[in-house]
């Protein structure tokens, strides 16, 4: 999902703002709530609290100029930030929202993220074993502590048992106002 959202970032000059990686910032932070966040995303391998991840959207949001468009990846992930979204997106001033959903088997999900390898210092994506070095900053290439197939795992049950349900929900909800 990331790849394709920076796709239309670069084509159409949108502002990306990555709910996981605001997240990986606020871990990297020697903070009780850094601490928090880092023991829940890269060691259990759930989903912050609703209203942790809400508030931190929320405030990055709200720092960003209204006249650019915004892509927000991998926010919201289930019902209860979906609800959370609906409280502050009014008050943002950005207007109407839309969400795009990006199909992708289990198979080749597992496949992709335990071959993810991250830049360092730039946060540069590459497949594992094509560089050696980021080709952008030069910084060193590391595999994130989420990616192994139990962490893995534990993302793609959360998928269906809390995304897939806010996803039935919006779809249920565009079909109700399109007839």
């Amino acid at each position: 999902k990331t790849t394709q959202a920076e796709l239309l970032r670069e084509t159409f000059g949108f502002v990306l703002l990555g709910a996981g990686d605001a997240l990986r910032e606020l871990a990297l932070e020697d903070t009780e709530l850094g601490r928090r966040v880092r023991q829940t995303i890269n060691v259990e391998g759930r989903l912050v609290d609703p209203e942790l991840i809400s508030k931190v959207i929320e405030e990055r949001v709200a720092a960003l100029p209204n006249d650019r468009g915004l892509i927000v990846d991998g926010y919201p992930r289930n019902l209860s930030q979906y609800g959370l979204f609906k409280k502050f997106w009014p008050k943002t001033g950005r207007g109407d929202y839309r969400v795009f959903i990006i199909g992708l088997s289990d198979d080749e999900a597992m496949k992709r993220l335990t071959r993810r390898v991250t830049c360092e210092d730039c946060g540069e994506v590459y497949i594992e074993g094509t560089v050696v070095q980021c080709a952008k900053c030069g910084g060193r290439l590391t595999k994130r502590p989420d990616d192994t197939p139990e962490a893995i795992q534990v993302r793609l049950q959360s998928f269906y048992s809390e995304t897939e349900p806010m996803i039935r929900h919006l779809a249920e909800r565009l079909w109700s106002a399109t007839r």
